[in-house]
């Protein structure tokens, strides 16, 4: 662990390959470092010039006078190997090789791989790569990646064997505002394996869930090992590509990775407990709820919808899914025949009818967190108003000809927000005080949301079947962990 801590939390670093040209991987990569704000020395190594960016450039990594934790090399493939013993003279036991041209590259290539990988082992050093899009360590202001991401530090832990895949899952991650903790591309795997990251990942307490796409893994019988450990303390969700004929070749032509068959995988999955899903829209969706939702303690769900159609749309969703929605007590039933209109439909799914009062929202929802019956809760409709407002006074304008001024424009949505945002806040409160998921089904496009309230974070969806499926995958889970 000692070396992924170096990896991970370098004190210092040096970037072999550094270039002052923008377009190549030399910038791209000290660019995305000093822009995060990593605070750590950097030393950029490049015979041909004496300042890259601003900092003093070394034509030798042996003419560095300081301590170097990392090194991250970006030079070609035939130069790695020396590189790699300079790094090994000067102390170093934690590399990162962006270099592709190795085993992905065909027989030339795999030699030369087997080559570093040897020389690493003897000197008692550990890399990641190469053929890698690079690592990241929000917790440390580290993005040694090509492209800058601006993610915030939270729980949730990037593994890719794809390092333009995982860079757009990254960035997915980041633009949505889900707390990102690690992230690394593991390239060919040539020495460090994606089962080592699971390891580190599931060792670190800043990680609170793991996210993986995966082609292949080398050993499996250690990978189940580690997956048992891991899943025990937090979850891990995986996407595994290559499940038909093409895509499997392709996953090993791409890494030279063994894609093995899915069946085996899934059966794997299921006897570790790794949330397996299906698609790049679905491994966000259930990641960014598993980082931050408390998992539900059964199958049981209480809705709340707007109007039916959305309710018994979800109501299909949750049958399909194995989920149950539990009778209304006659207790419930009273009670709520105090708020709502005396034709409401008494029964879960709850048809608000319409209405649109935050209040009235606000106590239904209590009134489902507090039901013992229930351990996760869906409410379908009640925030996402403001296009709508928008809209509304557009067609009004249409209509007499006045323009609405800027002020009244803006106050009425600020009051539409305000309104939805204190929703949002309840329920984050209700959900914290229970311990029990709610997912909010927006009447907004743009599918996953999260938003940070003093009682934690709320997360918002676009349909109905997202949020059943994200409870589903959460139950199995919990099954999982009560009966492994």
């Amino acid at each position: 662990m000692d070396k992924l801590d170096a990896m991970f939390f370098p004190k210092s670093l040096a970037i072999i390959g550094a270039s002052n040209v923008p377009g190549k991987w030399g910038f791209l990569i000290i660019n995305s470092i000093l822009g995060k704000g990593y605070k750590g020395k950097i030393f950029p190594v490049n015979p041909k010039q004496e300042i890259i960016l601003g900092l003093k450039a070394y034509p030798r990594l042996d003419a560095i006078p300081e301590d170097i934790d990392l090194a991250i090399l970006i030079i070609p493939a035939r130069l790695i190997p020396d590189a790699l013993r300079d790094c090994i003279a000067r102390d170093i036991h934690a590399a990162v090789i962006i270099t592709s041209g190795f085993k992905e590259a065909g027989e030339v290539g795999a030699a030369l791989e087997e080559e570093i990988t040897e020389i690493a082992r003897q000197g008692d050093l550990v890399f990641i790569g190469p053929n890698t899009m690079g690592i990241a360590s929000e917790y440390n202001n580290l993005e040694a990646i090509p492209a800058p991401m601006g993610a915030n530090q939270g729980g949730l832990g990037i593994i890719s064997q794809s390092g333009n895949l995982g860079l757009q899952i990254m960035q997915w991650f980041a633009h949505k505002e889900i707390g990102l903790s690690f992230y690394s591309g593991t390239g060919n795997e040539a020495l460090l394996k994606a089962n080592d990251l699971l390891a580190y990942f599931g060792y670190r307490d800043e990680v609170t869930a793991i996210a993986m796409y995966i082609e292949g893994i080398e050993n499996g019988r250690e990978f189940k090992e580690i997956a048992r450990q891991v899943t025990k303390k937090k979850p891990v969700i995986a996407l595994k590509s290559g499940r038909s004929q093409r895509g499997s070749k392709a996953a090993q032509s791409h890494t030279g990775s063994m894609a093995g068959s899915f069946a085996v995988y899934s059966a794997m999955f299921k006897q570790t407990g790794i949330i397996q899903v299906r698609t790049p829209s679905e491994l966000l969706n259930i990641a960014g709820a598993m980082a931050h939702l408390p998992v539900p303690r059964s199958n049981r769900v209480g809705i709340m919808s707007l109007g039916g159609g959305w309710g018994i749309i979800a109501a299909d969703e949750c049958e399909d899914a194995g989920l149950v929605l539990p009778k209304l007590p006659d207790d419930i039933i009273k009670d709520l025949d105090t708020h709502l209109p005396e034709y409401w439909n008494r029964s879960n799914p709850i048809d608000i009818v319409g209405e649109s009062d935050p209040d009235m929202y606000i106590y239904i929802m209590e009134v489902l967190a507090r039901w013992d019956e229930v351990d996760s809760i869906i409410a379908l409709g009640i925030v996402g108003r403001s296009g709508y407002l928008q809209d509304f006074i557009e067609c009004q304008e249409k209509i007499d000809g006045k323009l609405f001024s800027r002020e009244l424009k803006l106050s009425l949505l600020k009051d539409q927000l305000k309104s939805e945002r204190r929703v949002i806040t309840e329920m984050a409160r209700l959900q914290d005080q229970t311990n029990k998921p709610i997912i909010v089904v927006s009447l907004a496009e743009g599918g996953l949301s999260i938003e940070d309230t003093e009682y934690g974070r709320s997360l918002s969806l676009s349909t109905p079947e997202e949020a059943v499926n994200i409870i589903a995958h959460m139950v199995h889970y919990r099954a999982y962990l009560d009966h492994p």
